[in-house]
Order: C-alpha cells, then sequence, then structure tokens
C-alpha cells in the first residue's frame, strides 16, 4: 500500500493551504526536502503578531532577526502583520530591534501587505523600508505620528490599492489630501478609524473626496462630526460606485433620511455587495425606512446593523427585516445584527428567505431558543451561527456549552462554527453507535483553530 509520502507533489500545495496553525505548517517543512520546499512559502506567506500572543514582544525580536539574516526566507512574505512591538528597547536583546526592523523589511522583497498599528512603535526608517518593497499595494498604519515618523514620507507611497489609518493625528490628516491626491488612479480601498474624534470632520472628507474616484471600498468609524454631508461628497466624486461601505459612530446629526434620498440620484451605490451601519439615533422608524430606501438598488450580500449604546426596549421591527429580505434575499449571505433585538419571527423569515444565507449574528432571549431552534433547521447553507444573550448575567460556560449543542442539533449540517455571547466554537461531527448498532452523527464542540484571534475577539461587535 502507498505512504502518504508517496503522493504526488503537486498535491501538496493544496494539503498546505488548509493548515491553519504556523507550527503545524513548521512540522510539516521538517518532513523532508519535497515538504520543506512547498510548506515554507506557506509559513511565510503570511506573518502575523498580535499583543495577545504570548511572548509577543520577543517574538518580534526573533522575527526581524530572522528577516534580516535569512533573506531566501524573507523573499516569501507577502503579507505583514505587526500589531504589538517592544516600547521601551531598554532590555539588551530589544537594543538592536530598531535597526533589525528596516534591514528585515528590505529583505521583503514580495511584500504586498503591511500593517503596523502600535502607538509610538512605527518610525521614519521603518517607512523608507517599505518604500523600497516596490510590490507593495496595501498599508495599515497607527497615524498618530508623534514624535515617531515624518509624514513628509507617507505621500512617496504613490500606487497604493488600500490604505488604513489608525487614530490619525492632526498633521497626517494635513497631509492626507496631498498623499491622496498621488494615489487618486490605483486607490481602491480607504479606511478610516477614529475614537470618537473630532478632527475628520465633514470638511476633510471634501477635501479629499476629489481623489477618491476609483474607490471601491469606504469605511469611517468613530467621527462624531462627520453628517450625510462628508460621505455624500465621497460618494459623489466616485465614478464606478462603491463594492463596501462602512458608516460606524458617525455624527447624532447624521440624516439617514436626508441621505437616503440623495444617494440614488448619485448612483454610487448600484454595485453596493457589503454595507455596515451603526443605529445611533431615536426614534428608529425614519431611520429603518432611510436604510430600506438607501440599499433599494443595491445588490447586497452582507447587511451588518449594530448599536453603539443600548436603546432599552429598541428592536429593528418585522418589516424593516421583511423589507431588507424581500429586496436582497435571494444574494444575501450575511445578516448580522448586533446589541439590537430582532423579534423571532423576523429570524425565521430571514432563514427561510435567504437561500445563500451562511452568517447569522442576532441577538436572542435563552427563552427563544426553541423556536430559535426551528428557524436555523430553514437555513440549507448556514455555516457560522452566533446568538447573544441579554437574559442571563454572568451564565456558567457550562451552560453556554449546552445552549451551543442545542442549537447545533438543530442546524445544517453546514454548520462549522457556533457562538454564545463571548464563546466561540468550532463543530465538528462524529460518526457513533448506539446501542442497537445503529450508526448516528453526534456533534461536538472544540475550540477554534484560528490562529489569528483568541475565541472572544471572534465576536464582533458584540
Amino acid at each position: 500500500m502507498p505512504d502518504f509520502i508517496d503522493l504526488p507533489l503537486e498535491f501538496l500545495p493544496l494539503i498546505f493551504e488548509n493548515i491553519a496553525k504556523p507550527q503545524h505548517l513548521s512540522a510539516c517543512s521538517l518532513v523532508n526536502r519535497a515538504f520543506n520546499t512547498f510548506a515554507t512559502p506557506r509559513l511565510y506567506e503570511r506573518i502575523f503578531i498580535f499583543a495577545w500572543h504570548k511572548g509577543a514582544k520577543l517574538k518580534v525580536v526573533l522575527l526581524f532577526d530572522t528577516l534580516t539574516t535569512s533573506p531566501h526566507l524573507a523573499r516569501h512574505v507577502r503579507k505583514l502583520d505587526i500589531r504589538d512591538f517592544p516600547k521601551g528597547l531598554t532590555l539588551p536583546i530589544y537594543r538592536d530591534l530598531h535597526d533589525l526592523c528596516p534591514r528585515g523589511l528590505t529583505n521583503c522583497v514580495n511584500l504586498k501587505s503591511c500593517t503596523w498599528t502600535r502607538d509610538g512603535s512605527l518610525n521614519s526608517a521603518i517607512l523608507e523600508a517599505l518604500l523600497r518593497c516596490s510590490q507593495l499595494e496595501e498599508l495599515e498604519i497607527n497615524g498618530n505620528d508623534s514624535p515617531s515618523y515624518s509624514t513628509a514620507i507617507l505621500p512617496q507611497f504613490s500606487n497604493l490599492r488600500k490604505i488604513s489609518l489608525i487614530m490619525p493625528s492632526i498633521s497626517v490628516l494635513d497631509i492626507l489630501p496631498s498623499w491622496l491626491s498621488v494615489t487618486n488612479e490605483t486607490l481602491r480601498n480607504l479606511t478610516l478609524i477614529c475614537k470618537a474624534s473630532s478632527l475628520i470632520t465633514d470638511t476633510m472628507l471634501e477635501s479629499i473626496a476629489p481623489s477618491l474616484h476609483h474607490l471601491e471600498h469606504f469605511h469611517i468609524t468613530g467621527c462624531p462630526k462627520v453628517t450625510q454631508r462628508g460621505i455624500l461628497a465621497v460618494l459623489s466624486s466616485n465614478d464606478h460606485g462603491l463594492l463596501s461601505l462602512g458608516l460606524e459612530g458617525l455624527s447624532q446629526a447624521f440624516d439617514m433620511t436626508s441621505f437616503s434620498r440623495e444617494c440614488p440620484h448619485l448612483g454610487s451605490l448600484n454595485r453596493l455587495r457589503t454595507i455596515t451601519l451603526t443605529v445611533q439615533q431615536t426614534p428608529l422608524q425614519p431611520w429603518m425606512q432611510g436604510v430600506v430606501n438607501l440599499l433599494s438598488t443595491s445588490p447586497l450580500e452582507s447587511f451588518q446593523v449594530y448599536s453603539t449604546a443600548p436603546f432599552p426596549g429598541a428592536s429593528l421591527d418585522d418589516e424593516f427585516c421583511n423589507d431588507i429580505v424581500t429586496s436582497h434575499g435571494a444574494r444575501l449571505t450575511r445578516f448580522s445584527v448586533h446589541r439590537i433585538y430582532i423579534g423571532m419571527s423576523a429570524v425565521r423569515d430571514i432563514c427561510s428567505r435567504c437561500p445563500q444565507l451562511e452568517q447569522l449574528f442576532i441577538v436572542a432571549d435563552r427563552t427563544e431558543y426553541d423556536e430559535l431552534r426551528e428557524c436555523l433547521a430553514l437555513a440549507p447553507k448556514l455555516r457560522s451561527v452566533h446568538v447573544h444573550t441579554n437574559s442571563v448575567r454572568g451564565m456558567l460556560q457550562s451552560l453556554e456549552i449546552s445552549d451551543a449543542l442545542s442549537l447545533v442539533r438543530q442546524c445544517p449540517w453546514s454548520v462549522t462554527q457556533i457562538g454564545i455571547n463571548n464563546r466561540v466554537f468550532q463543530v465538528r461531527r462524529e460518526l457513533r453507535i448506539n446501542d442497537d448498532d445503529e450508526e448516528y452523527i453526534e456533534p461536538r464542540l472544540t475550540p477554534m483553530e484560528n490562529p489569528d484571534v483568541p475565541e472572544p475577539f471572534l465576536v464582533v461587535r458584540t
């Protein structure tokens, strides 16, 4: 009988694509020369270091030492995601890090995407090294330049397809119009993330709008000085229409009714596939009708709404959910509502009339679980389900597991992920034999194998 080692070599890349954990890929690379040839590029293709990783700061040092001393490995790096970094650098092991980082980055000759978000860790030398990465297309950075880097370097990144700025300072925002003016032919994705910052305003968005005519993805978060005026300026400059739009934590004065009335004339949402919105105003009825009108011409596939603050007793009514499903149900793969309630009749309608539905995120009371199980059984392609329950404070982990299992047993076999509150599980199914020698399938919940984020943070917007 042939051994696994005798598999045709062309199968190995397909196998390694399904290995999620870096330590497993590392083990594969040690099997033999053939395995090493295919596993090593996969292992180094995407490198990520997050603050919650054990020994994250030391890993940063070891990573850049490897990239500096082993250019044959650095050339495999396509995506670099650095979200933690040693600050202070007083220990001997950290002293050479600021020298190692630019040298290591220079060796990443095939780097396409770089994320560097730790406040105060990005400096001019690192940015200048990234400039030498000729294939770089995506840049996500902490926007606080002081005293780390010179903002004059930023406009030299002239061929980016994606720019993400986290907590941008006033000096970074001052240079943003000139930066975007040199990326206007290539830029397709712009994200601005703040935490209740007053620096980004309608006027600022109007100043950058002329450089965003090829934009396909626009997401803005935590900017309470931005109203529909600034967003309309961005949309009105767009030539072909957006594919995704995120409007989160904007001004309380944002008028959804006015916004939805102006957008159809622009035609900028006629290609929209994904939208994320926050509910920030009461009464909800005008806002809900505005959203329905806003999306009336969009071929929507992903719908996500969440509340920035609890509205006691507030809910998205059945008519609103019915209107969304009637207009978009044939295409919707994700329906996600966080921190605001929708009724079980709406959930049943979503599950029964969205034949492509793969992801469902809702708020529900534990007393509704029997009805929820019936609803979930109506969605044949469902893959991920997450339920946030408000009725039980300090719910025991054993109770969450029991609830998750009870839901999974009624779900279609396509479900591979289930979540209750801040617990997220991977669903596996095992073949078992009962006392009568009859075979049956029993679902089992296991920890997530996702290497990127810990279990509680897999719960988006909750």
